[in-house]
């Protein structure tokens, strides 16, 4: 049976250089729905008691993202991860101002529901006291999936006292990368006739894509512009611009994923051109590999 557990750490940061450097823009911090909850549950809480509501950091967002998967890769549980690094140290890896605000964070494990998280930190002195504090204005939170992991589910909300420009460092290296391996030859098409295609992805980075697992799942998506929407061409897709994720539940470091997913020709003659590319939702689009396709409709 898996325990819930909670951690939390607090504290002020030193201004320091690295806190002043100028980040580049963030590539898909986002959150997911599960993940806005867990905001909006600690934003009320903070109203009801008269306190700040925190702003959402893309740069905390992306060190909190960062921590939870690699607890639940790595199968630990601690502020501290194991390449060394204190919470402070990620969150200004990520681009954040740590070493010139505060900055604190709270863990929880062994929670599927965010009120069951929420309830674990009011419960707990010490999350209670990060919860309160009146000095953070700002918020990222994560939550990462590991199968054969001791609590399952881990959660990292990772709070500063400033509001940042929402961007993060491009060093900061998520773990999530892609290389070209194969894919189908275009297809020649009557209207509306349906035509299967495959794409092939190498799992070059350092961690594991899980089908079914937000934010660790590896997606084809359309690309050219990213995120376009191609209604002509989807059928039976995950949306009308995520056409198929992995084949298998899991394609480990070093492995190829297989993506099949199929096209249905419009009713008009043409060449239909359309870009794809890798894709972990909430957390990153993979290296642009030019994937491309062309449906010859006849």
């Amino acid at each position: 049976m898996r325990l819930p557990r909670v951690v939390a750490a607090s504290v002020l940061a030193v201004v320091g250089l690295f806190g002043l450097l100028s980040p580049s823009v963030a590539d898909g911090a986002s959150l997911d729905s599960t993940e806005l909850d867990l905001v909006g549950r600690v934003n009320e809480f903070r109203a009801a008691r008269g306190l700040p509501t925190l702003a959402v950091s893309d740069t905390l967002t992306a060190a909190a993202k960062w921590m939870s998967a690699d607890m639940a890769v790595n199968g630990y549980f601690a502020h501290t991860s194991q390449d060394g690094r204190s919470p402070t140290q990620r969150m200004a890896d990520a681009g954040y101002p740590a070493f010139g605000t505060w900055t604190g964070e709270d863990l929880a494990a062994g929670y599927t529901a965010t009120a069951d998280v929420l309830a674990g930190w009011i419960r707990s002195p010490a999350h209670y006291a990060v919860l309160v504090n009146p000095e953070y204005h700002a918020i990222g939170i994560g939550r990462g999936y590991g199968s054969g992991s001791v609590y399952g589910w881990y959660w990292t909300a990772d709070f500063g006292g400033v509001v940042d420009a929402g961007r993060t460092a491009a060093a900061f290296d998520v773990g999530y990368h892609a290389r070209w391996s194969a894919q189908s030859p275009d297809p020649t098409l009557a209207p509306g006739q349906t035509a299967t295609l495959v794409v092939a992805l190498q799992n070059t980075g350092y961690r594991g894509w899980y089908a079914g697992v937000p934010n660790q799942q590896a997606a084809l998506g359309t690309s050219a512009p990213l995120d376009g929407a191609r209604p002509d061409l989807a059928y039976n897709w995950l949306s009308v611009s995520r056409p198929a994720t992995t084949t298998t539940s899991y394609v480990g470091p070093g492995q190829v994923g297989w993506f099949q997913f199929t096209v249905r020709a419009p009713s008009t003659a043409g060449d239909y051109t359309f870009a794809l590319r890798g894709v972990v939702d909430g957390v990153t689009w993979l290296e642009d590999a030019g994937i491309s396709f062309t449906i010859h409709v006849r």
